[in-house]
Protein backbone atom coordinates (compact mmCIF):
# COMPACT_ATOMS: atom_id res chain seq x y z
CA UNK A 1 0.00 0.00 0.00
CA UNK A 2 2.78 2.64 1.02
CA UNK A 3 5.58 3.08 -1.14
CA UNK A 4 8.51 5.08 -2.20
CA UNK A 5 6.06 7.67 -4.15
CA UNK A 6 3.41 7.62 -1.20
CA UNK A 7 4.98 10.98 0.25
CA UNK A 8 5.12 12.49 -3.19
CA UNK A 9 1.11 12.08 -3.60
CA UNK A 10 0.78 13.18 0.19
CA UNK A 11 2.49 16.40 -1.23
CA UNK A 12 0.57 16.76 -4.09
CA UNK A 13 -2.73 16.08 -2.01
CA UNK A 14 -1.76 19.28 0.31
CA UNK A 15 -1.02 21.68 -2.15
CA UNK A 16 -4.04 20.65 -4.48
CA UNK A 17 -5.64 21.59 -0.63
CA UNK A 18 -4.09 24.44 -0.21
CA UNK A 19 -5.00 25.72 -3.69
CA UNK A 20 -8.78 25.19 -2.92
CA UNK A 21 -8.50 26.64 0.38
CA UNK A 22 -6.77 30.37 -1.64
CA UNK A 23 -8.82 30.33 -4.53
CA UNK A 24 -12.25 29.80 -2.19
CA UNK A 25 -10.88 32.98 -0.07
CA UNK A 26 -9.95 35.10 -2.77
CA UNK A 27 -13.26 34.48 -3.92
CA UNK A 28 -14.52 34.81 -1.16
CA UNK A 29 -13.44 38.45 -0.86
CA UNK A 30 -14.02 39.74 -4.28
CA UNK A 31 -17.48 38.88 -3.52
CA UNK A 32 -17.97 40.96 -0.45
CA UNK A 33 -15.84 43.90 -1.81
CA UNK A 34 -17.99 43.95 -5.02
CA UNK A 35 -21.11 44.82 -2.73
CA UNK A 36 -19.60 48.55 -2.15
CA UNK A 37 -20.80 50.70 1.01
CA UNK A 38 -24.16 50.29 2.30
CA UNK A 39 -26.53 52.78 2.53
CA UNK A 40 -25.97 53.23 6.10
CA UNK A 41 -22.69 54.73 5.58
CA UNK A 42 -23.79 56.77 2.73
CA UNK A 43 -26.31 58.09 4.56
CA UNK A 44 -23.31 58.88 7.29
CA UNK A 45 -21.32 60.44 5.38
CA UNK A 46 -22.12 64.16 6.06
CA UNK A 47 -21.82 63.91 9.42
CA UNK A 48 -18.35 62.47 9.10
CA UNK A 49 -17.43 64.92 6.78
CA UNK A 50 -18.69 67.63 9.83
CA UNK A 51 -16.99 65.91 12.17
CA UNK A 52 -13.88 65.95 10.17
CA UNK A 53 -14.08 69.78 9.27
CA UNK A 54 -15.00 70.02 13.09
CA UNK A 55 -12.01 68.49 14.22
CA UNK A 56 -9.56 69.68 11.77
CA UNK A 57 -10.69 73.35 12.89
CA UNK A 58 -9.69 72.41 16.62
CA UNK A 59 -6.41 71.07 15.77
CA UNK A 60 -5.44 74.46 13.96
CA UNK A 61 -6.79 76.37 17.27
CA UNK A 62 -4.66 74.07 18.73
CA UNK A 63 -1.51 74.70 16.69
CA UNK A 64 -1.56 78.37 17.08
CA UNK A 65 -2.20 78.02 20.57
CA UNK A 66 0.84 75.95 20.85
CA UNK A 67 3.51 78.05 19.08
CA UNK A 68 2.47 81.67 20.13
CA UNK A 69 5.09 83.27 22.67
CA UNK A 70 2.52 85.37 24.14
CA UNK A 71 1.91 85.00 28.20
CA UNK A 72 -2.46 85.57 27.65
CA UNK A 73 -2.48 81.91 26.70
CA UNK A 74 -4.70 80.91 29.81
CA UNK A 75 -6.98 83.92 28.54
CA UNK A 76 -7.13 82.41 24.93
CA UNK A 77 -7.51 79.43 26.65
CA UNK A 78 -11.42 80.65 28.57
CA UNK A 79 -12.08 82.49 25.23
CA UNK A 80 -12.52 79.21 23.31
CA UNK A 81 -14.11 77.50 25.89
CA UNK A 82 -16.73 79.68 25.64
CA UNK A 83 -17.21 79.39 21.95
CA UNK A 84 -17.01 75.53 21.46
CA UNK A 85 -20.56 74.55 22.01
CA UNK A 86 -20.84 71.60 24.46
CA UNK A 87 -20.97 67.98 22.93
CA UNK A 88 -24.35 66.47 22.57
CA UNK A 89 -25.34 62.98 23.17
CA UNK A 90 -26.04 60.67 20.21
CA UNK A 91 -29.56 59.75 19.38
CA UNK A 92 -31.18 56.99 20.42
CA UNK A 93 -31.06 54.21 18.03
CA UNK A 94 -28.28 56.08 16.19
CA UNK A 95 -24.79 54.39 16.18
CA UNK A 96 -21.42 56.54 16.61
Amino acid sequence: MFGPDTSLVMDAFQMAALAVIAGGGAIYLLLHRSKGPTSEATNNMPNRLENKLDLEKRVRILERIATDSSTDLSDEIETLREITPEPTTPMEGTTL
